[in-house]
């Protein structure tokens, strides 16, 4: 048995009204359960991964470092930048501006252990610069405060001494130093946390040799290391270029080949002060603009999306302002807006007073209509995170749009109020703006409400009109959508009082669905969205089920019982759907699909059922009972020893039953109901061929020696094979009642049943008899 799946055209009436398809089941099941995946902003939220925004971070902060403008190390997170956005499909452009140059000094120290420290510290105005000279390396000695100093202890070695605010002492040492002998002077700041110690200008002794600044922690590590043995430091005093890079992203809206479409911003600055690694200020950003970057890249958008890496923003806002100042009045036009990320992704929890929390700042105080921050905060609503913080603040990437006339927001983890304006977290702008102070966890909060509503701003507006069966404003109905490769359906809302429910999707093909609760359906299907986007939905109200036939590729016998194969086709009826599901079962409990006959070749009774299901949910169904009977009845027939010409006859059918028994005198005779040799048996003829007893008759063989031949046929028509007898001539014997006896009845002689041939039949009934035919053969052969 199986059966091939074809489309089965279905008839329907000329007044069918098809202005709009039925609702797919998997939509109507989950509109009647409330069970959707999640909306596009949603799915955005859920793919944003911290880990991925800390490792960037990790990377810029520890592998790379402090990034100052116009640098080597400013020049790696550009590249690095511009590496991550080509592996997310975007174009990039590195632009290149000035920048004023920054003076520093790069220590390699011969060992180091713990956490992330900075080795980069800030050199005075007028000492040693080594530039691309080698680097000064020596040992290192620790004098503490300065007061008592030992020229055999200091002599060609880099001298460690704390700070002292008053430059007069400072100068003093420096001399003494300088008359011992010292390589090199680092001035360490004391002060738990603090920022680089700035020598300035130095006693003119002091040009020769190397004079640094370094921040408490910088000293504290140095002081660490030097517990636990010797240690050298190799020291190199630079100055940066005196330009720096941008490097931007574009990726273009689908199919805008006049460069017409919508923009989106997305920016961070890439550049840190001297001396910092700059983790939170501004790796945090650039992690967070990444992992934007790369969700976006998933989905084909109406809206070009622009990410851009400022560099020397620590110089004044220097990159993005060069960039935004680039643009023409028409890229301005249709920039919908910019987002910004600085120092997003801190572990600082603030204080009780001035708690750290999530904010999103534009420039103006009065700022109520920011697309930025209305989109911010739609996402954070969304998200069950509730209002957006929101502020105002200059003095990052955010101003240089916002100058040229674009909405833009800078989105950071601080405290804010208009007292205060931002509070930021202690390591700010030193050298402990470490990875050890950035929290992943923000990370990810961040990346979910400053991707999300930058992704936000990126969809279109899906506008979905339903209409009643009587053509009017269908009002709350609810409506769901599908769209390229959904496994499920997503929820757009229920209609206003105008038939209309609103959702964001991307550029992407959907069809859209409604159910009413009067059970009116309706669907457009196929549906490319592509900027804002109409769809209408005319509801059908459908209660009439189809109507269900099936046929049979032949016509059943007058018995009702076929002897081979029957395919089974189905076929319906509906007044709107043209094609209903069709379904079928062979046992009532497992279904299949039905679309081409079924063939059936089970011996016995099958009922057939088929289902046909229309748009709207109704069933309409039949069934249909195939007999099949393709096996021919058994048979067995026994010449009496007892009585000449009586045989005994069983037959047994299974499937439809024995119909007959027929013998036939040889060679010539016709054929003729037993009945005929059994008057006796004929009142209980039907119940001994349903049972198999055993029917006993005398056949009008004569005198002569005869043969029989012996049949059954089943109610199908199949016919068993031939069961012959014999006998010698001679007169009758006394002839006993022709009767029915059980299987079991001492009078009855049951031969083996005729799956053998005619001559071995003969041969065992004719022993079975008395008779040997082949002994007669030999005495006549004698005679």
């Amino acid at each position: 048995m199986g059966a091939a799946v074809i489309i089965v055209p279905l008839a329907f009436t000329s007044t069918t009204a098809l202005a709009a398809p039925y609702t797919p089941p998997g939509a109507a099941e989950a509109i009647a359960s409330n069970t959707y995946l999640p909306d596009y902003v949603k799915e955005y939220a859920s793919q944003a991964n911290a880990a991925n925004a800390f490792e960037h971070v990790r990377h810029l902060a520890v592998d790379i470092g402090p990034r100052v403008a116009g640098t080597a190390a400013e020049d790696a997170g550009i590249q690095y930048v511009k590496s991550q956005l080509e592996s997310y499909g975007f174009t990039t452009e590195v632009e290149t501006f000035p920048v004023s140059a920054s003076t520093y000094a790069n220590v390699t120290p011969s060992r180091d252990t713990g956490l992330q420290v900075s080795w980069q510290y800030r050199p005075a105005a007028n000492a040693l610069f080594t530039g691309s000279g080698a680097p000064v390396v020596a040992e290192v000695a620790d004098i503490g405060s300065g007061a008592t100093i030992t020229p055999a202890a200091v002599n060609g070695k880099f001298v460690l001494v704390d700070w002292n605010a008053t430059a007069a002492t400072r100068n003093a040492i420096i001399t003494d130093l300088v008359a011992a002998g010292a390589a090199g002077i680092i001035f360490t700041m004391t002060t738990d946390n603090s920022s680089l110690a700035n020598p300035g200008t130095v006693p003119a002794a002091a040009a020769g040799i190397q004079v640094l600044g370094a921040a408490s922690g910088q000293g504290a590590r140095i002081r660490e290391l030097l517990a636990t043995g010797p240690l050298t430091l190799s020291i190199k005093t630079e100055q940066s270029r005196t330009t720096s890079s941008n490097v931007v992203g574009v990726r273009p809206a689908v199919g805008d080949t006049n460069g017409t479409a919508p923009i989106v911003y997305i920016g961070s600055h890439i550049d840190s002060v001297v001396g910092s690694p700059g983790a939170s200020d501004n790796a945090s950003g650039v992690g967070i603009m990444l992992e934007t970057a790369r969700i976006m890249s998933k989905y084909s958008l109406d809206t070009e999306i622009r990410v851009g890496a400022w560099g020397a923003e620590e110089k004044g806002v220097v990159g993005s302002k060069f960039h935004a100042q680039s643009l023409t009045p028409e890229e301005i036009a249709r920039t919908y807006g910019a987002w910004n990320m600085d120092m997003a992704g801190t572990s600082f929890a603030g204080t009780a007073s001035q708690p750290t929390e999530f904010w999103g700042l534009s420039v103006d105080e009065n700022d109520d209509d920011n697309k930025v921050l209305n989109q911010a905060n739609a996402v954070s609503e969304h998200t069950d995170r509730g209002a957006m913080n929101r502020g105002y603040v200059g003095r990052s990437d955010h101003q240089s749009f916002r100058d040229v006339g674009i909405d833009a927001a800078v989105f950071s983890w601080m405290y804010w109020s208009k007292p205060t304006s931002i509070v930021l977290e202690p390591t700010y702008h030193k050298p402990s703006d470490t990875i050890d102070n950035i929290s992943q966890d923000r990370l990810g909060i961040a990346s979910e409400l400053i991707g999300g509503s930058a992704f936000r701003a990126s969809l279109n507006t899906v506008n979905v009109k339903v209409t009643d069966e009587n053509g009017g404003k269908a009002e709350g109905v609810p409506v769901a959508m599908s769209c390229g490769d959904d496994d499920g359906w997503r929820k757009v809302g229920t209609t206003n009082d105008e038939g209309v429910a609103s959702a964001l999707a991307p550029h992407v093909d959907c069809d859209v669905a409604a159910v009413a609760t009067n059970g009116a359906v309706g669907a457009t299907l196929g549906k490319t969205i592509a900027g804002e986007t109409d769809v209408e939905i005319p509801l059908i109200l459908d209660k009439t089920a189809p109507a269900v036939s099936i046929t049979t590729n032949k016509a059943a016998p007058v018995s009702g019982w076929y002897t081979g194969p029957v395919d089974l086709i189905v076929t319906a009826r509906d007044e709107v759907d043209q094609a209903p599901d069709l379904e079928y079962s062979l046992d009532d409990t497992t279904w299949s699909a039905y679309a081409a006959p079924v063939t059936v070749a089970a011996e016995g009774t099958t009922a057939f059922k088929a289902h046909a299901t229309d748009g709207a949910g109704n069933v309409g169904e039949a069934t249909h009972e195939v007999k099949i009977d393709s096996i021919a009845p058994t048979l067995t027939a026994t010449a009496s020893s007892v009585t000449r010409g009586t045989v005994s006859v069983s037959a047994k059918d299974e499937t439809s039953g024995v119909d007959s028994i027929e013998y036939r005198l040889l060679p010539k005779g016709k054929w003729t109901s037993f009945e005929a040799a059994a008057p006796a048996a004929t009142a209980g003829m039907t119940a001994a061929l349903a049972s198999g007893d055993v029917i006993r008759g005398t056949l009008p063989i004569g005198a002569d020696a005869t043969s029989v031949a012996i049949r059954a046929t089943d109610v199908a028509g199949n016919t068993s094979a031939l069961a012959s007898v014999e006998f010698e001539a001679g007169p009758p014997k006394v002839i006993p009642p022709e009767g029915i006896t059980k299987p079991n009845d001492p009078l009855a002689t049951t031969g083996a049943e005729q799956s053998v041939g005619i001559g071995a039949l003969v041969a065992a009934l004719l022993t079975a008899g008395g008779i040997s035919l082949y002994a007669t053969r030999r005495r006549r052969a004698k005679a």
